[in-house]
């Protein structure tokens, strides 16, 4: 299994870039932190399942936010964690 861990610093800032290692790596997951991710936004990653928990929002600048992708086809379930850490678990 390929799998990459990412501080990506801005989701949208960087989604070429994203894109880029996909394409390149072929990996099977790949956590991100520091998505910047706002939950109104939708993410779609081409031949990958999306899960985040949203960035929080302070004075209007968006802080934190985590994500994971896991390629299609590959067996996984999401798992319900209760924490008020900005955390996911798959």
């Amino acid at each position: 299994m390929n799998k990459f861990q990412w501080n990506i610093r801005g989701l949208q800032a960087n989604k070429e870039e994203l894109n880029i290692l996909l394409s390149n790596n072929n990996p099977t997951v790949v956590s991100l932190q520091e998505t910047y991710h706002n939950i109104n936004k939708s993410i779609k990653i081409r031949n990958y399942s999306f899960y985040s928990v949203p960035a929080t929002e302070t004075n209007g600048t968006l802080h934190g936010g985590v994500a994971v992708l896991i390629k299609n086809g590959t067996p996984h379930k999401l798992l319900q964690l209760k924490t008020s850490l900005q955390a996911i678990a798959v």
